[in-house]
């Protein structure tokens, strides 16, 4: 290799970690608001509140997964765009994901508000209980905070895409030590329970979204958006849509499986099995943030290597995020499997040796297959970032379409068992498409590794723009 692409590969190496690390810490970090929200309720409101809060969320996941479409088609489309220097198309991405923020912002609390009462019902919250009034004005400020939840959402990946992503670490760090603090003072202080912690999620998000949207009309920003800019292109919206479509199907995942897993339970298993399995849940989502910030870091990267057809830039990008990928989810696999019993405990303790068993059997075989399921979150992240939108859909759209058959079929012949085995099963089924994909791909930029051949963007009618 000559002495120009090793330097290449150095200073790549360092962008890789430069975005690649303040993405990790910002996802955890934000991972900490709704974390937040369930500690202060549950010692200052009590069981009832922390009910309200889990039986309205897939509400929550809901609006969380409408903004993750937004933000991250919004994202691939502009590090495209960048790479091929197109930026006044790049700039008009930007102008069309906040009106695309707006609409949604303001169509949801409408149409939660019309169903409000339809929805808790459909939730099994039982009308004129304790429950019913903590869920429901829980979910009346949250769904009526949908245009500050999704600008929170897209504040970090925007500002990634403009090259600063320790800002983008810094806004969501400080926007959860504000949430921290505003729980303290209005649920345990001013005692305002659901409605206070509501409040106080949607103060922080506010904070956020205000500080990181207002950059982008300041001198400090690559894409400089000012007032005569902020005309939408409608004709654009729908390609910046269908590439954030696997990030809305992935959270639909999340929340799907919670459901699925929770009701086989409740038939095949025990209460204690049910506490068991959200061990492993607290365990995979920790896997899950720190994977979602290593792939959502090096987004803009890949992007803009694909958009300007350095595929040697991409080779190394991929290889390195697979490495890393398959390293770490190695050591957590061998962590749970070696040592299941002092992982549980951490969340247990010893007081229970029910629960505690409960939990070794969920780690140990709901979690089985966590290498390969660091790996297909990676993938799906990278083909979204490279702008093969119908790949990614399909990986997403395939693991939900295997697991509904192996978490109905494999407690038939196990039981409960067979209900924490149903995820690894359906992954395992999925590997053998997934690294083909990835194989194919890595063939395809072998030949060209040294050539500009740029991906293929949206056409101009699409993009709503000329390119610049």
């Amino acid at each position: 290799m000559s002495a120009y692409f090793i330097r290449r590969q150095r200073a790549m190496t360092r962008r890789f970690w430069g975005y690649a690390l303040p993405s990790i810490l910002a996802m955890l970090v934000s991972g900490a608001y709704y974390l937040v929200d369930g500690i202060f309720v549950g010692h200052y409101v009590g069981a009832a509140g922390l009910a309200g809060i889990n039986l309205v969320y897939p509400v929550i996941m809901v609006l969380i997964g409408l903004a993750a479409m937004l933000a991250m088609g919004a994202a691939t489309t502009i590090s495209l765009q960048q790479g091929a220097r197109q930026l006044t198309s790049a700039r008009q991405t930007l102008v069309n994901a906040l009106w695309l923020v707006l609409i949604l912002g303001a169509i949801a609390p409408l149409l939660l508000h019309h169903w409000h009462g339809d929805i808790l019902r459909a939730l099994g919250i039982e009308p004129g209980s304790a429950i019913w009034q903590q869920a429901s004005d829980y979910l009346t400020w949250i769904g009526g905070g949908t245009l500050l939840l999704a600008a929170n959402l897209a504040v970090p990946y925007l500002l990634r895409n403009d090259g600063r992503p320790r800002l983008a670490m810094i806004l969501v760090s400080s926007g959860a030590v504000l949430n921290i603090l505003l729980n303290y003072l209005m649920v345990g202080q001013l005692g305002l329970g659901l409605v206070g912690t509501a409040q106080a999620t949607l103060i922080s998000e506010a904070v956020v979204s205000l500080l990181g949207l207002s950059y982008f009309f300041t001198p400090y920003a690559r894409l400089r958006l000012s007032p005569s800019m902020l005309l939408p292109r409608v004709g654009a919206m729908p390609a910046l849509l269908f590439c954030g479509l696997p990030s809305l199907i992935a959270q639909f995942n999340l929340g799907l499986l919670l459901l699925l897993h929770n009701s086989q339970l409740m038939i095949h298993g025990s209460v204690k099995d049910l506490a068991g399995f959200t061990v492993a849940g607290y365990t995979e989502a920790v896997f899950v943030v720190i994977l979602q910030g290593l792939a959502f870091g090096i987004q803009p990267l890949i992007g803009q290597a694909a958009g300007a057809g350095r595929h040697r830039d991409l080779r190394f990008l991929m290889m390195m995020g697979l490495k890393i990928t398959v390293i770490y989810g190695m050591v957590v696999w061998l962590l749970i499997q070696l040592l299941p019993r002092q992982v549980a405990m951490l969340y247990t303790g010893v007081q229970d040796p029910e629960l505690l068993a409960a939990a070794v059997r969920s780690l140990t075989l709901n979690l089985a297959a966590i290498p390969l399921e660091g790996v297909l979150l990676f993938g799906i992240v990278l083909l979204q970032s490279m702008a093969h939108t119908r790949q990614a859909l399909a990986l997403s759209l395939g693991k939900t379409l295997l697991l509904l058959p192996m978490i109905t079929l494999l407690p038939l012949w196990w039981g409960r068992d067979g209900v924490l085995l149903a995820q690894p099963a359906s992954i395992l089924l999925l590997a053998p498409p997934l690294c083909y994909l990835l194989w194919r791909e890595w063939r395809a930029l072998a030949p060209a590794s040294t050539a500009k051949r740029p991906v293929p963007l949206p056409s101009r009618q699409q993009q709503g723009v000329t390119p610049g």
